[in-house]
């Protein structure tokens, strides 16, 4: 298997879209890693994301909706370096189409930029596969 790596800067307040999709239905993507870091020069450099397949997704993290598959947050850097971070990633999911992410930095919020880093493992899928995980990316509840 092979794995690509995403990683950038994400600013508060926005989603950015990952580019993953290369038009194929039949090929996927598993997420094996996903991490984030606050600015170390920054006093208020904890941080918080969501890691979704749908740009609609909600920050808030709820673990029950289809879009998230993955959280992570991390708190303050010190001088002993970074402490308590926190990672869940569903291990059931198959990425098809894009990822998207997006979070808060500091406990109030505010303009701050987060980082980014997200590891992903190459799958091939059959049609019927592919079609099942399409229609799970979307929450029972979803409009769309």
């Amino acid at each position: 298997m092979r794995t690509r790596t995403l990683r950038g800067q994400v600013e508060e307040g926005t989603v950015k879209r990952l580019v993953v999709d290369d038009g194929r239905l039949t090929h996927g993507y598993k997420v094996i890693k996903f991490m984030i870091s606050g600015d170390p020069g920054n006093a208020a450099n904890d941080a918080f994301a969501t890691l979704s397949k749908d740009y609609d997704a909600p920050l808030t993290w709820n673990w029950g909706d289809n879009r998230q598959i993955g959280w992570a947050s991390t708190t303050a850097f010190n001088a002993a370096g970074l402490e308590a971070p926190f990672v869940a990633l569903d291990p059931d999911h198959v990425v098809i189409q894009d990822l998207y992410v997006q979070g808060q930095v500091g406990a109030s919020g505010g303009s701050g930029v987060f980082n980014y880093m997200v590891v992903l493992e190459t799958l091939e899928l059959t049609n019927d596969e592919s079609i099942l995980q399409l229609i799970k990316e979307r929450s029972q509840d979803d409009p769309k």
